[in-house]
């Protein structure tokens, strides 16, 4: 394995470790009821994000979503 080989696995190693610790530290504050549903739901965006950066520098790039052409009639003929 080359040292740029390991650097990227070591950096989305520190990624995934920072996504986990921000779930964790975010759920065991909404079960204190020390934040809001809303801040919740923005830490829970945020450790999405830091997981798909981690995804990125392991990957060298942004996943693809798969997308499915529809034929005119399955959309009652409307294109």
């Amino acid at each position: 394995m080359t040292a740029l080989g390991r650097g990227r696995r070591w950096g989305a190693i520190v990624l995934f470790r920072l996504a986990s610790t921000i779930l964790r530290g975010a759920t065991a504050l909404f079960q204190r009821r020390m934040i809001s549903g809303a801040e919740l739901r923005t830490a829970l965006s945020m450790a999405r994000w830091v997981e798909r950066a981690g995804a990125r520098v392991v990957l060298g790039r942004a996943s693809q979503p798969a997308f499915i052409k529809a034929r005119d009639e399955d959309n009652g003929g409307i294109a």
